[in-house]
């Protein structure tokens, strides 16, 4: 039995509508040897980076998968056999990564020669600021930036190497899903390692296994599809599916429905390009279990076959998206409701308060205001004194401090963002691609029309976890179109995994108030 490769790679439905080429690309290459045993295979994936800059990375993504399958093929038989597996060392390895870095950025170069960088490319570098434009000048290859994940197997050994962001998962022979590589604490938000960095091959992660610990399936996708699902064990069950139709199906019936599943991915999920790169190796589920003769077949009708797919394209589908979306629209009606309902009674009550003024010696003759406080009147010689603020008043909490003013939110590694009324970009809260809302920071009045509350309400796809202070035992879920109450509390709220930020309240004193209104009455 030989390795077998499939891939399938679509379009963001965000690129659709705005216009954006498909930044990803994935090849795969298959080897089989003479000798009758398992032969080489190789798949590659790589997604070009979004951004001004990186205006050439779907050509960047291209020439990633290309040079990959190219050198890995010629890397491959060197360690092949029942023996070479055994002589493969870390130093092999360092000397591959700096060789597919150089390849790739000898590639970028002969692009360049043939299609130098335009004026009107340069010129729309300029909007981001001038800096960006001379990056871009000094260090062509940066318009071309791109990661890339690659999978190669032999007969004993599978070897994985990914240079940035996206996903590589090991499956099992029994389902267990497993990342084989290390996660990467720099790849936060839309920030990632990069082929056009510098010494960008030291930056690669790398491991190999060997017989008997081989997998019998190997995913690899861009970072986009993991992004499609509402969390990160969603996305690990993508194993246990894709063996489980592999097995009543075979590799062909998946390729032929792959494109359609990513699709619909897209669509319902993170809106961003999707690829997926499959290896698939052994599937028995145990060494008793004898190796079919043949390629597995479809053994159901062409009505049932697509059952397995379709429980396969529920863990990402539509309709808890769109009833969450739904949901979601109701909470903001109802929130813009409120605040016009809000404004109204404001203006019913400034214009009561205005025509209140202008008739103030008829309806109040025995009181006139001066000052803030009230003089007694002439003709009655009465003298009634407003009380001064105290920590008692509305407004302020029992140790004399007003309720919050401002609050922001602080990441870990990034400045704060003030939290003002409107909405949150992606880009701004998670480091997303896209400018798709992510958050909403909005004013909640209660029924009785005077309780006012400041709420964050979860715009995205993901399901939030909330908590009070560092208390993360108090964590509770804020999924989709749900909010979380600002108040006079720090909370902390992990928006996804490698994603955490603080909410931060800000107060004003009773004090600092008494002695600004000093000051703006004078003396």
């Amino acid at each position: 039995m030989t390795w077998k490769v499939a891939h399938a790679c679509v379009r963001g439905s965000s690129h659709v509508r705005s216009g954006l080429p498909n930044q990803d690309a994935a090849q795969c290459s298959v080897t089989p040897s003479d000798s009758g045993s398992r032969g080489t295979a190789v798949v590659a994936v790589s997604d070009g980076h979004g951004g001004a800059r990186h205006f050439r990375s779907q050509i960047g993504s291209s020439l990633a998968v290309s040079t990959a399958i190219t050198l890995v093929q010629q890397f491959l038989p060197n360690f092949a056999g029942e023996d070479g597996a055994a002589k493969l060392s870390a130093e092999d390895v360092l000397e591959l990564q700096q060789s597919l870095v150089d390849a790739w950025i000898a590639a970028v170069g002969a692009d360049l020669k043939n299609n130098p960088l335009t004026e009107e490319e340069l010129l729309a570098l300029e909007s981001e600021g001038p800096e960006v434009r001379s990056s871009v000048e000094e260090s062509p290859a940066v318009a071309y930036g791109a990661t890339l994940l690659v999978a190669a197997a032999t007969e004993n050994m599978v070897l994985y190497l990914q240079l940035g962001d996206g996903e590589i998962l090991s499956v099992a022979a029994d389902g267990e899903t497993t990342r084989p590589l290390p996660g990467d604490e720099r790849l936060v938000g839309n920030q990632t390692t990069s082929l056009c960095q510098p010494d960008a091959w030291r930056e690669f992660r790398t491991m190999w296994v060997t017989a008997p610990w081989l997998p019998a399936l190997v995913l690899l996708s861009t970072d986009g599809y993991a992004n499609s699902f509402r969390s990160d064990e969603d996305f690990l069950k993508i194993g246990q599916d894709y063996l489980e139709i592999l097995r009543e199906q075979g590799i062909a019936i998946l390729a032929e429905e792959l494109p359609e599943i990513l699709k619909e991915a897209t669509q319902q999920g993170s809106g961003d390009d999707i690829t997926l790169a499959i290896l698939q190796g052994d599937l028995r589920k145990g060494p008793a279990d004898p190796e079919p003769a043949q390629p597995i077949r479809p053994k159901i009708s062409n009505e049932s076959r697509s059952a397995l797919i379709e429980h396969l394209k529920a863990r990402h589908s539509s309709q808890h998206r769109r009833i969450d979306e739904l949901a979601s629209r109701l909470e903001h009606t109802r929130t813009v409701n409120r605040r016009l309902q809000t404004y109204i009674l404001l203006l019913a009550l400034a214009g009561a308060a205005i025509c209140a003024y202008s008739f103030r010696d008829r309806l109040f003759p025995a009181h006139i205001a001066i000052g803030g406080e009230t003089k007694p009147d002439p003709a009655s010689g009465k003298n009634n004194k407003k009380p001064s603020p105290s920590a008692g008043t509305p407004g302020s909490d029992d140790r004399g401090l007003a309720l919050p003013t401002s609050w922001e939110l602080t990441f870990k590694k990034r400045g704060p963002i003030a939290l003002a009324l409107g909405k949150l970009a992606a880009s701004r809260v998670v480091g997303g691609t896209n400018n798709d809302d992510y958050a909403e920071v909005a004013e909640q009045i209660d029924a009785d029309g005077k309780t006012r509350h400041i709420i964050l309400i979860n715009r995205s796809g993901d399901t939030w976890l909330s908590w009070k202070g560092k208390d993360s035992k108090t964590a509770r879920k804020v999924p989709p179109g749900q909010q979380v109450e600002l108040n006079a509390e720090p909370k902390t709220i992990k928006f996804r995994d490698g994603v955490t930020g603080t909410v931060t309240p800000h107060f004003e004193t009773s004090a600092a108030r008494e002695t600004q209104a000093a000051a703006e009455s004078g003396p």
